[in-house]
């Protein structure tokens, strides 16, 4: 999925065909938010920066790189990691035997489906984490492109958040589930609100 050119990705999405599905789409969102940010990062680095704060940056550049193939990864494993649910829900459920080894295969099938929507999350919580202070090194003719990023981050925490409400729906294993429903009402709660702080941060910048 992630050599398709955009086009091509957006045409199999909005199509009958099973993959891409929504969790690929967050993680293109992702992809395309820590790119947007990582742009602006690395027109912004200048001998002009105090030695500090140039070493800081090129750190943050290097962070940032390594989530970005993160990102791009979790566009395959969105539908290679769904794939053993999919063909959970196609077993035989003829007799009590064959029902209660497609339920386990359900149930284990929900588990790895969900881990990259759990991956992607706790992704973006280490991108937060002091982005504070990249703001005040990136240059205003191009930090509209780190609000841009912000806000596609956010919805692609979003977006994640509805994977893990569908999956922890069908999980009988309720601390698994509890884990989840926790994942997408408090932390992605929490992450919206740190990225739309840092989006607002970005638009004091750009009307002063």
């Amino acid at each position: 999925m992630k050599e398709l050119k955009v086009t091509e990705f957006i045409n199999k999405l909005a199509s009958n065909e099973p993959t891409p599905g929504g969790g690929a789409a967050a993680g293109v969102t992702a992809g395309l938010g820590i790119g947007a940010i990582l742009m602006a990062m690395i027109f912004s680095q200048s001998d002009k920066l105090s030695e500090e704060d140039q070493t800081f940056l090129a750190e943050k550049i290097e962070e940032f790189e390594k989530s970005k193939e993160i990102f791009i990864n979790i566009i395959d494993r969105d539908a290679t990691e769904f794939e053993p649910l999919s063909k959970a829900y196609g077993m035989p459920r003829s007799t009590d035997v064959e029902k209660q080894v497609r339920n386990e295969a359900i149930q284990s099938g929900l588990v790895i489906a969900s881990q990259p929507p759990v991956d992607l999350i706790s992704e973006v919580s280490q991108i937060v984490e002091g982005f504070d202070k990249v703001i005040p090194l990136i240059k205003k003719i191009i930090i509209s492109d780190v609000g841009v990023g912000l806000q596609m981050l956010r919805s692609a925490v979003q977006a994640s958040s509805l994977n893990l409400y569908i999956n922890g729906g069908q999980l009988k294993d309720k601390e698994k589930q509890e884990e989840y429903y926790d994942l997408a009402n408090k932390k992605v709660a929490e992450l919206s609100s740190q990225l739309d702080e840092y989006y607002a941060q970005v638009k004091d910048i750009l009307i002063k």
